[in-house]
């Protein structure tokens, strides 16, 4: 598709077929047009000069687009608003993740509600797992088998299967 456009109007648009010739006709019919509105819509004044601009007129064969429309302003019935009461989380049983590779007491824990939060490195080195299936959990923060609030942070303490 070829478009031309003068002064922010489009004055010729090809699609397809011979797009010179087209667009040559276009060209000199939407610059015809132009000036002839130009000459229409010259001010007698100085003063209104400055306050009209001339607006070149748009090809017949090009769609236009319809002016917006502006939608009546709606008033809305006033309303209550009933208070807003949030339900206890529910409470879920800890479940225990010694002794399994970190990854599989991640998904453990995450099935059960809880919050994994980054495990400690048993050795003290602050490693982190990075492949999480190579750290066995040697130990966990809160108890196995307590109740606690679902969404409650959980932290285990691993090691690698490879430190003595």
């Amino acid at each position: 598709m070829l478009i031309l456009c003068v002064g922010g109007t489009v004055i010729a648009a090809v699609s397809s077929g011979d797009a010179k010739d087209s667009f040559e006709e276009g060209y000199a019919k939407g610059a015809a047009a132009a000036q002839a509105s130009a000459q229409q819509t010259t001010p007698s004044t100085p003063a209104a000069a400055a306050t009209t601009a001339a607006v070149p007129a748009q090809p017949a064969d090009l769609p236009t687009s319809a002016p917006p429309t502006t939608k009546a302003p709606t008033t809305k019935a006033p309303t209550t608003k009933a208070p807003v009461t949030k339900a206890a989380p529910a409470k879920i049983k800890v479940p225990s993740g010694v002794g399994l590779d970190y990854q599989s007491a991640q998904d453990l824990r995450r099935s059960a509600g809880l919050i994994v939060a980054p495990a400690k490195d048993a050795t003290g080195a602050h490693r982190l797992p990075v492949i999480d299936a190579n750290w066995v959990v040697l130990a966990q923060d809160l108890k196995p088998g307590s109740t606690v609030e679902s969404g409650s942070l959980i932290t285990a303490t691993v090691k690698k299967y490879s430190d003595d």
